[in-house]
């Protein structure tokens, strides 16, 4: 076939130059036909990545966002709709040509986001992306299969204006020793953004430090981040540095450090080893990948996870040789991996980790790739094992995601940990599945981003009809503790499961019983007693230590407000790919006011309160195993009820009753819950530190046999940590 312009025609973008990150315009795609045309009955297809939340485009209200207009110079009728395409750009809009033919030189014309008869146009992309594609087939003769043309629409993705800033300091430091400290400008999308300037004050509350500025200069045009050199802490414990430009309204507290004395035997340490790229369902190239997990999303170590039924042995060699140049021990570490992707009855999605550099590469199936060795493929998982057998320099960690991994195959000499929180949801009940199994697993949390944002994952607003809707979480954290960042100290603490599992804020926590660490295996006589140290960036309100799947201590660690309740939600529908619920309601105060009304724990921009009066509350949430919620204040009495009322479903409770006790109600699903109960008392912003910390000594119940201990500790705006199992045999 005679696939170029001349025979298949030409296209065309305009406007074709940056886009700003959610930002709504209007763009238009003109196809103009070559020798080929397209028949009566035949078809063209405007396709774009899989994960995108471009608004769907729509071609029924012209007065709402998305809404998409199509016509052509030709004798014939063109229509629109929106249609899936194939792996891994699955969002495309579908022309059909009807009632006549498009000849050469006719032209169809297709307007994202017509704007002229009242639209705001469509909501771009929420992530940045160097080289956005449109890719355009065509069938011309109505068979069904479809051929690109040769070219490619490109524009780029930007980020949009400051909305907040960060601070991001070391797990651990040493008394008096240098280290570096990261301040970083991000959109409302979670982007950095070099569209930010302003002074910052810094602080170091309640310890002595040198190297650290009192004020910095942040300048525009950064790529939104910059690093302060030379800082030291001079005191022993815990920290965080709190930032703020006054002219702006901002403020904002760094993750927890510990400073240690220089010869600690173990150091926390931050990672993110999970996500991918273009190379196959996700966004973004190696080079910006690697380099955002290590300079703006300041993680130690990472890695890549592409789907292995899309990786050809080109990509695999291309992966081998980003992970080389980027990998600097001591530094920052990137392990060579790919992500298993057999489906759950075969096994599930399986992270594969290498310790150093390896040519093996043994995928569940080679389904969209070309150029395969089919001979390495290896399905069920047990192939993969047996091909795997004997080496230590190779992890599985199961996880979930698209396909959940399937505890049935779990084999120890692969699997040291667990993932039970990623982009795709918090999956606590990952962790009781293999508690109740009594599985000698850890815990670890990783972003799984598929934006080219590893370690710094926002959620995706959900405006799109793709997989984008899955993300709807904000990444998580792996941290380890190891004596040194080198790639087999970060290894060996992992099989070791000296490590745990912590959401957004990078919560520091540390559990011992006794001389058993985080992740030990020993024994015990007697009640066994266990330490727990945590430090977060918010007000940590309680912990729950739980001994296998069995809950057995649950602590406040803040006060409660006799003013105030608080109405949280959370859970899943099931274990697989359509897990996430959908709440969108109202909340109805009867023979009572709302005084005020405030969001807790939602992590989409594009949710929480809709409209609020005296009496009610519409909101749009979702949960995929995390938190959403309101805190209320009110005017209340003996005859005070309140009413939730959701897509989830309903419930109410009088105002004494969750003043008394609390109300909790089961709502279907695999882990569905509504709770409504007593606030916690509200800390003041220049009052976090004082309150984030947690030290405590906790002894647990004597019974011989043998336990595992394990450890939830909550911040109070839902942001929440999950320590490995220490696992003792009481004698």
């Amino acid at each position: 076939m005679r696939l170029n312009k001349e025979y298949m025609g030409t296209i065309a973008l305009s406007p074709d130059t940056d886009v700003t990150a959610g930002e709504f315009s209007t763009w238009t795609i003109t196809f103009t036909a070559g020798e080929y045309g397209i028949d009566d009955g035949g078809t063209m297809v405007i396709a774009w990545k899989s994960v995108s939340d471009w608004d769907s485009p729509q071609f029924d209200e012209p007065d709402m966002p998305g809404y998409t207009t199509v016509s052509t110079t030709g004798q014939c009728r063109v229509t629109g709709r929106y249609a899936k395409f194939v792996r891994s750009f699955g969002n495309s809009i579908l022309i059909d040509v009807k009632g006549g033919y498009i000849k050469k030189g006719d032209q169809i014309k297709v307007v994202l986001g017509d704007t002229s008869q009242g639209s705001l146009g469509m909501r771009a992309q929420s992530f940045c992306e160097r080289e956005h594609e449109f890719r355009v087939f065509l069938d011309p003769c109505g068979t069904a299969r479809y051929e690109e043309m040769p070219e490619r629409l490109k524009v780029r993705i930007v980020p949009s204006c400051h909305h907040e800033i960060q601070a991001i300091v070391p797990g651990t430091v040493s008394v008096g020793e240098p280290f570096d400290i990261a301040i970083r400008a991000l959109d409302e999308f979670g982007n950095p953004t070099g569209r930010y300037s302003g002074t910052i004050d810094l602080e170091v509350p309640g310890v002595r430090a040198e190297g650290i500025p009192a004020q910095v200069e942040f300048p525009e045009g950064t790529e939104g981040v910059i690093r302060l050199t030379g800082c030291r802490i001079l005191d022993e414990g815990f920290w965080n540095l709190t930032i703020r430009d006054k002219a702006r309204g901002y403020f904002a507290l760094s993750n927890a450090s510990l400073c240690a004395p220089a010869d600690t035997p173990r150091r926390l340490f931050w990672g993110d080893m999970h996500g991918q790229t273009r190379q196959t369902v996700g966004t973004g190239m190696l080079d910006d990948y690697y380099s955002f997990a290590r300079d703006k999303a300041c993680v130690d170590f990472t890695g890549w996870q592409g789907n292995d039924f899309e990786v050809s042995d080109e990509t695999w060699q291309d992966i081998r040789d980003y992970t080389k140049k980027y990998d600097e021990e001591g530094k920052f570490l990137v392990y060579l991996g790919y992500e298993w992707s057999g489906t759950t009855p075969q096994g599930g999605d399986h992270n594969v980790y290498f310790l150093e550099d390896s040519k093996d590469f043994y995928p569940s199936s080679n389904w969209t790739a070309t150029a395969v060795d089919n001979a390495n493929n290896a399905n069920p998982i047990t192939e993969l094992h047996e091909k795997l057998a004997g080496r230590r320099d190779v992890l599985l960690i199961p996880h979930i995601g698209g396909r959940y991994a399937n505890l049935d195959y779990f084999n120890p000499a692969f699997s040291s940990v667990i993932e039970i929180h990623s982009h795709h949801g918090t999956f606590e009940w990952f962790a009781f599945d293999a508690m109740k199994r009594r599985m000698k697993v850890g815990f670890i949390a990783a972003s799984d981003d598929h934006t080219c944002r590893p370690g710094l994952s926002y959620p995706l607003s959900g405006h799109g009809k793709s997989a984008s809707g899955a993300f709807d979480v904000a990444s998580g954290f792996t941290g380890v503790f190891a004596d040194s960042l080198t790639k087999t100290a970060v290894w060996n603490a992992i099989r070791a499961r000296h490590c745990y599992a912590s959401t957004f804020d990078r919560i520091y926590l540390d559990t011992r019983v006794g001389e058993l660490f985080m992740g030990d295996e020993g024994t015990v006589s007697g009640a066994p007693l266990l330490e727990i140290k945590a430090a977060g960036n918010f007000p940590i309100e309680g912990y729950e230590i739980y001994d296998w799947d069995q809950r057995i201590v649950k602590e406040d660690c803040l006060n409660r407000d006799s003013r105030r309740i608080r109405i949280r939600w959370s859970g899943v529908v099931y274990r697989g790919r359509g897990k996430s619920r959908k709440w969108d309601g109202i909340l109805y105060v009867q023979n009572g006011k709302i005084v005020s009304a405030e969001k807790y724990a939602f992590d989409r921009i594009d949710q929480g309160i809709v409209i609020q009066s005296d009496k009610y509350i519409k909101f749009t949430s979702s949960t995929s195993g995390d938190y959403d919620g309101l805190i209320l204040e009110l005017e209340a009495n003996e005859q005070t009820v309140i009413k939730f009322s959701s897509a989830a479903g309903c419930a109410e409770a009088s105002y004494q009753e969750i003043h008394a006790h609390g109300f909790t109600r089961d709502m279907g699903g695999l882990n569905l819950k509504l709770e409504m109960e007593q606030a916690f008392e509200e800390i003041p912003e220049g009052q976090y530190t004082a309150y984030s910390r947690l030290d405590v000594k906790k002894e647990l119940p004597a019974a011989p046999g043998e336990h595992a201990y394990w450890v939830k500790v909550l911040q109070s705006n839902g942001n929440a940590a999950w320590s490995s199992p220490i696992f003792v045999e009481q004698k």
